[in-house]
């Protein structure tokens, strides 16, 4: 009877019959001419010995040693790239993995760093007891930047080789690269307290940085004072060392529990003094600014005048550092009389000297004498003068810039306009010229393409790409290369999009390798990318834009911004700053009564900043030159759709449903409420709304309305700083509700604060100050209510007051 089970049958491999080495004699031939190409080879005779060897290579190609010979001759003449391509390949038809260590150096040596760890791991699987390979492995994961890879494999060398002490600072430096300094600080610790003897000064210099990054400035002194005290013996910490131990004891001289203090941190300070300056320059400029952090101007100043005898190192930076200890010490004077000493040194470059004239320009500026400032600048070249043969050999065309760009900004705090567009005025348009002439003003050459190999194009000029490629070039074997998942169409448009970048570097298309090449082109240059990426230089351009503006230069002013934003169509400008430019453009268009041309040029720049208060103030300004609201309703409705939390969308939006339903304007000036309740112009907008809606006929409880009202006047007058603009506002809203008794205190409230000297203004016809800029209508108001009850002479007196001319 069958119990239903079933046997699996055992599969057992028969033994190959007469089978035996697989290894393949090699031919009588093939060893006759490997034979005489190793004679030739050693004979020098490398031509004939390259024929041989290629001839043993088509007749038995899996035979590494003519392979193994190619490489030797290739090395021999001086190739290593050939050599170590030949190299390669008899490696991978051979099992030694000492030819795999050998390959990996000469990889490492060419850069060819991935592929020597391609090597290293074969070597690896060839002998597992390979610790060296281990280790030149990890090494070469953390130089192809491969943090994580390189931690794992040094940990497990840490398993073998317990104690090593490079292993330990291998592991603390990733450990902090990859964000964790505490594990960093716990490997040097435990390796500080299990292995005393395989401790040296950088662990402790590693340990100590980590330490004073977490500000634990106690434990790096200690860990510094153990260091000397069983490290360093009669020879003393170094100076780096001691440059640290002085820091945190500065940093501790607050701490009531800490023994160490300002006292201490000077003893290590005083050694660097003694120090070669060449060598030490930068560890005294580390001093000196943690010093001055540390409120001691005093010290600080001891060591910023140390490097200054450096020439390398005295210039404007390091005077601005000087600058702010003796301005922390009182001692303007001193740094007056450097400044001078610098300007009428016959040895100091030119460009250093106009340096030391515009910080003494700013000196004076700050403290508040204008003239001396005035005096200062007035002695610099003039801005149409070269750069002296000098300098020009120098290369110091961008620092003549830059100094440019400062005395430009000195004279916009001095107020000096003319001066100032007499100096920019020239050198931005001469910059535009020359971008437009190089034909950096033409559109984006991926607009003409097919919109896939366009959209890779722009991915490509940001930066992205799709594919990330770790292969290297020129190289045999690839290593570790990603594999590519992306799919046909995208690695088609990809890979015309290369094409594209590879013929504009060789001139085929203009504008789309100069792209990446602009951004290192300054202003000194000729370039525009420099104009308009720096924000001095961009702040320039702005500033000459809006002075010819404010000077009613418009045909100039139009044209200068016109050809900026034709620049700023390239791809590698940044969008807000085209923004900014179309504002000031818009305004241009506004003072010439263009508004619609203002008002297609601001669209796309408020839906870009729906937030920004100062791009919705001039939009607001387009809108009352083109008549009203009601037609932008359109563009302004969706828009509030698409930023919910707008506030000056909320209150457009309320504008516009106002000129239809009042009710639900008023719902979006609440949102707004909501929002800011502090806000005056959303508490009068509330108002006015409940004004107009109490005016009307649907309206149920007509005396509650004008009570809602006028609560959110009375806030709205709060919050106001402008106390005649509110009185004003709500005089007339009294006004307008026929509550003439309200009204007329409210008009002789907005008249009290006028003084004496703004009513002799408003007499003579010359422009009246701030606080007298509703006078006139509150006074024409109040004669009008006057007038309805009879009082003519009053009205009379208070027109011939305030409104007569």
């Amino acid at each position: 009877m069958s119990t239903g089970k079933v046997k699996k049958r055992k599969n057992k491999r028969r033994p190959s019959k007469g089978k035996g080495s697989r290894t393949k004699p090699i031919p009588e031939e093939v060893n006759r001419k490997l034979g005489e190409a190793t004679l030739h080879y050693a004979s020098g005779r490398h031509a004939e010995a390259i024929t041989l060897l290629l001839a043993v290579i088509r007749e038995a190609p899996n035979l590494p040693d003519a392979y193994h010979t190619l490489g030797l001759l290739y090395e021999s003449q001086g190739d290593a790239k050939k050599a170590l391509d030949f190299h390669m390949i008899s490696a991978h038809l051979s099992k030694d993995s000492q030819v795999w260590k050998r390959i990996a150096k000469m990889s490492t040596d060419l850069g060819y760093l991935r592929q020597a760890i391609y090597c290293l791991k074969n070597a690896i699987n060839r002998d597992k007891n390979d610790l060296d390979a281990k280790w030149d492995k990890a090494v070469l994961h953390s130089e192809i930047d491969e943090p994580r890879k390189a931690l794992k494999a040094f940990k497990q060398l840490a398993t073998v080789r317990p104690g090593d002490p490079e292993i330990a600072k291998m592991l603390a430096r990733l450990h902090h690269q990859l964000g964790n300094p505490e594990e960093a600080k716990n490997v040097l610790q435990a390796h500080l307290h299990e292995y005393p003897t395989a401790v040296d000064l950088t662990h402790i210099n590693i340990l100590a940085e980590l330490y004073m990054e977490a500000s634990e400035w106690g434990l790096a002194v200690d860990n510094i004072q153990y260091a000397d005290a069983q490290l360093c013996g009669q020879a003393g910490l170094p100076v780096e060392l001691q440059v640290k131990a002085g820091v945190c004891c500065a940093h501790l001289e607050s701490d009531v529990e800490s023994s160490h203090g300002m006292h201490e941190a000077q003893q290590y300070f005083g050694n660097l003094l003694e120090e070669p300056l060449a060598e030490n320059a930068d560890l005294c400029l580390t001093v000196a600014e943690e010093l001055l952090q540390l409120q001691h101007a005093e010290e600080a100043l001891i060591f910023y005048k140390h490097v200054q005898e450096l020439p390398d190192y005295n210039n404007t930076e390091l005077w601005g550092k000087i600058a702010r200890c003796q301005q922390a010490l009182g001692k303007s004077q001193e740094l007056v009389s450097m400044y001078e000493a610098v300007m009428q040194d016959e040895l100091c470059p030119a460009w250093k000297q106009s340096e030391a004239a515009l910080a003494l320009a700013q000196l004076h500026l700050d403290a508040g004498a204008t003239l001396a400032a005035q005096q200062v600048l007035s002695i610099l070249k003039q801005p149409n003068e070269a750069l002296d043969d000098t300098q020009q050999q120098d290369g110091s065309a961008g620092q003549q810039a830059q100094t440019l760009f400062h005395r430009a900004g000195l004279m916009l705090r001095l107020g000096q306009q003319d001066e100032f567009l007499e100096l920019m005025l020239p050198m931005v348009s001469a910059t535009i010229r020359g971008a437009e002439e190089r034909g950096e003003g033409q559109a984006d050459p991926a607009a003409a393409l097919d919109p896939s190999v366009a959209k890779a194009l722009r991915r490509r000029q940001r930066g992205v790409s799709r594919k990330k490629v770790f292969a290297e070039a020129d190289t045999v074997f690839k290593g570790y290369t990603t594999r590519d998942r992306r799919s046909a169409h995208v690695r088609q448009a990809d890979e015309a999009a290369e094409a594209v970048l590879a013929a504009g570097a060789n001139g085929g298309i203009t504008g789309a390798a100069d792209m990446e090449g602009a951004a290192d082109m300054g202003l000194a240059a000729g370039g525009a990318s420099g104009l308009f990426k720096q924000d001095s230089e961009f702040q320039m351009l702005v500033q000459t834009g809006r002075l010819l503006l404010k000077q009613g230069r418009l045909t100039e002013a139009k044209s200068l911004i016109d050809s900026s934003i034709r620049l700023f169509a390239k791809r590698w400008v940044d969008k807000s700053r085209r923004d900014v430019l179309q504002m000031v453009l818009a305004e241009i268009h506004i003072a010439e009564q263009e508004h619609e041309v203002a008002y297609e040029l601001l669209k796309p720049v408020c839906c870009r900043w729906p937030d920004s208060t100062h791009v919705w103030n001039t939009y607001c300004r387009v809108l009352a030159g083109m008549g009203g609201i009601r037609h932008t309703a359109k563009f302004i409705l969706p828009l509030r759709a698409k930023n919910p939390s707008s506030l000056p969308l909320m209150l457009l939006a309320g504008h516009c449903l106002s000129q239809t339903t009042q009710s639900q304007a008023l719902g979006e000036y609440f949102h707004a409420f909501r929002l800011n309740p502090h806000q005056p112009l959303t508490l009068l907008c509330i108002a006015l709304g409940y004004m107009q809606q109490a005016m009307t006929r649907k309206v149920d409880d007509r005396n509650r309305v004008v009570l809602q009202a006028f609560a959110f006047f009375q806030e709205y007058a709060r919050h106001r700083e402008h106390e005649q603009e509110s009185n004003y506002n709500l005089g007339r809203a009294a006004h307008h509700l026929g509550l003439v008794h309200i009204a007329v205190e409210y008009y002789q409230k907005c008249l009290d604060g006028i003084g004496s000297e703004s009513v002799q203004a408003l007499h003579g016809g010359s422009e009246p100050p701030y606080e007298a800029g509703l006078s006139q209508e509150a006074a024409f108001n109040l004669s009008l209510i006057y007038r309805g009850t009879g009082a003519d002479d009053l009205a009379r007196q208070v027109l011939q007051k305030y409104v007569s001319i």
